[in-house]
């Protein structure tokens, strides 16, 4: 924490130091003393917070799991997942190396001020069973819907986006993504081309 909202840098310029809404007591600036290579990862929890898509989830996903024993939320399962491949942290055993790194207990936890220091972060058996949830019938809908939420409040976000009127005629473009899975992990399979078991979802954008 800083109390001023401004210090000095080496080149006698101001940094403004910066508070994400989620969690007033973090404080982000520009400072010698590296803590994190992962710093970025609170500006994607608040972008992630302000799209609404976690909330979404959260409300329509159907979890099994007996409310009396769940130790750590969907909400901070999903934000641990999202937030780790969008920073490149791409196996889910990642969790692990970053498990006592500061950072990602403040970027995916509920909870604010300094109460996500105290708490244990979620295994990699821990989101492998969320992948199996998301997976589950029951939850593709809502797993579908979240991604296209996402996409919209992408597309509303961008700078001078002009609309297209309804007879517009637009390039779509649609790509695989393999996703490789060390396990049997529902909804996965044998790919012979990837030569590995994975995922393969499609990634469809507008190429104007």
């Amino acid at each position: 924490q800083e109390h001023d909202s401004k210090r000095p840098s080496t080149m006698g310029e101001s940094v403004t130091s910066w508070s994400p809404s989620c969690n007033g007591s973090v404080h982000v600036q520009l400072s010698g003393d590296a803590t994190t290579s992962d710093a970025g990862g609170l500006v994607l929890r608040e972008a992630l917070d302000t799209s609404g898509v976690i909330d979404a989830l959260t409300y329509h996903l159907v979890d099994a799991r007996d409310p009396l024993r769940v130790r750590h939320s969907l909400a901070s399962q999903l934000r641990t997942v999202v937030l780790q491949r969008a920073m490149g942290w791409e196996d889910l055993s990642d969790t692990d190396i970053l498990y006592d790194d500061p950072l990602w207990q403040l970027a995916c936890s509920d909870a604010r001020s300094l109460a996500p220091l105290a708490e244990a972060r979620p295994s990699q058996a821990t989101l492998s069973r969320l992948i199996t949830c998301l997976s589950d019938p029951d939850n593709l809908d809502t797993v579908h819907e979240g991604l296209l939420r996402l996409a919209i409040w992408r597309l509303s976000s961008l700078p001078d986006v002009t609309p297209y009127a309804a007879d517009t005629p637009m390039t779509l473009d649609i790509d695989g993504l393999p996703i490789e899975v060390f396990g049997h992990q529902g909804g996965s399979a044998y790919n012979g081309y990837a030569g590995s078991r994975i995922y393969s979802p499609l990634v469809a954008s507008i190429a104007e």
